[in-house]
């Protein structure tokens, strides 16, 4: 999506120092006069102003500079106006044009200690590791049109993936309620969101979820929490063999079900 700046192009045409320099006319007819006047600016100068492009997201860029495919890395968008966001564009995955709206990749970035309004807005280092924002995940879904896939790596090497065909996050105040479905994976990869389809988005200070108690506060971590969770990918980082419930995790892994945790993740979207 491109977003010109036509007030301020209009703006300086009506308010410009034109000079008229010739005027021609014809008859055409007993009755049609046609005048032609001709103007051009004081100094010759039209205007001088470079207007850069504005994308949506990862697949908008692509769409329209098919040169970036395969080259990952962080790229500016522009979900709606007046909103502007950093992101890392995975060009090179399934077709590429993939925006990344978490990533997980060390532990480096603290998720357990976030707010509601840091959720909201975002945090952390697209190069590195980050939550995109959940308004501006709100934005880039709300029509219903994106998938999601989500990738997964743990310590052991064993890697996967997950799609889903429905991601939609609704605004906040609907507390950004999930929608998700569709679900299909690789070898051994199992539906590990479909469960929270329905839910509110719960942070430690924000208890949205469907326990007696919050889950958030209890395993420091912002997601859409119902009973407490089987696993989130905004759990705690260990990097030490553990089992928890808190951990950063997908339970539902090959024919075990665990707290295995995971060393990397990302969660990313496209239109369908």
């Amino acid at each position: 999506m491109t977003y010109l700046h036509d007030s301020e192009v209009g703006s300086f045409l009506k308010h410009a120092p034109w000079e008229h320099t010739e005027m021609s006319a014809s008859l055409n007819g007993p009755m049609v006069l046609t005048l032609k006047s001709k103007y051009r600016l004081d100094g010759g100068l039209v205007f001088s102003k470079n207007f850069r492009m504005k994308y949506k997201d990862c697949a908008d860029i692509l769409k329209k500079k098919p040169h970036r495919k395969n080259r990952d890395g962080v790229y500016t968008i522009y979900p709606e106006k007046g909103m502007k966001k950093k992101v890392f564009c995975d060009m090179t995955t399934d077709g590429g044009g993939w925006t990344v709206i978490q990533r997980r990749i060390d532990g480096s970035t603290d998720f357990n200690g976030k707010k509601w309004a840091d959720y909201a807005e975002g945090f952390g280092n697209p190069a590195h590791e980050y939550w995109l924002g959940n308004d501006a995940i709100h934005v880039l879904t709300k029509s219903g049109k994106q998938k999601l896939r989500i990738d997964v790596a743990r310590f052991s090497g064993a890697k996967g993936y997950a799609t889903y065909s429905t991601f939609i996050v609704n605004n906040k105040s609907n507390k950004y309620k999930l929608k998700v479905g569709g679900y299909k994976g690789s070898p051994g990869i199992k539906d590990n969101l479909s469960s929270f389809s329905g839910m509110f988005f719960s942070t430690t200070d924000s208890d949205n979820d469907t326990w007696g108690g919050n889950c958030a506060a209890k395993y420091g971590n912002g997601w859409w929490h119902s009973a407490c969770s089987p696993g989130s990918l905004n759990g705690k980082y260990y990097r030490k063999p553990t089992v928890a419930t808190s951990a950063f995790t997908w339970y539902y892994w090959s024919h075990k079900n665990s707290y295995g945790l995971l060393k990397r993740a990302h969660m990313m979207i496209k239109p369908k």
